[in-house]
């Protein structure tokens, strides 16, 4: 059962992440994108919609974007995108997407009555460079973490990395790099 859970996570995430590099490849921005999924909903704002706004204000000192929050309720899974655009080394890109995950956290936290026993997902993505030299986004990172555990998590900012790698080992379900950012 978890290998089907941990499937369907898989796919609806690849699906989110070929819909942003669409998105980006037709030079819209993230806020347009953001825009035109706000305009099309007709009803009260899900939780999603609710993070989106208050993330997107958000800016996050680890220089990685909130590019979409999404959640999936057949898997109670919220699904939060994450995108660096400027290349980095590899261990400063690990870094940026932890420290994001360390900054959006309390926010996420503040809406208890919405995702208790749900799962809170994580994707991220970042500019890769080919051997032709052009650039492409690619996924680099993933990882899921369940709300109730996240509760019991000290989401101290001070922590120094090494700290932060270890709490992500403790208490997440996963964590998946791509090899090509594990690479130093």
């Amino acid at each position: 059962m978890k290998s089907v859970l941990k499937l369907s996570i898989g796919l609806i995430i690849g699906i989110l992440l070929i819909t942003t590099t669409v998105i980006l490849l037709n030079n819209y921005s993230s806020v347009t994108a953001g825009t035109m999924t706000g305009c099309a909903q007709t009803e009260n704002p899900t939780i999603a919609d609710i993070l989106m706004a208050e993330l997107s204000e958000m800016p996050l000192e680890s220089g990685a974007n909130v590019i979409g929050v999404s959640y999936y309720e057949d898997i109670d899974a919220l699904v939060i995108g994450l995108e660096k655009k400027t290349y980095s080394d590899n261990e400063n890109l690990r870094n940026s997407m932890i420290c994001s995950i360390y900054e959006i956290m309390p926010v996420v936290l503040t809406h208890s009555n919405e995702l208790s026993d749900k799962n809170i997902v994580f994707t991220g993505s970042s500019i890769s460079l080919n051997a032709k030299g052009s650039r492409t986004m690619m996924k680099i990172f993933h990882t899921e973490v369940g709300f109730d555990v996240a509760r019991k998590i000290s989401w101290d900012e001070d922590s120094d990395a090494e700290e932060k790698q270890r709490v992500m080992e403790d208490y997440f379900e996963y964590v998946w790099w791509h090899s090509a950012v594990m690479d130093n």
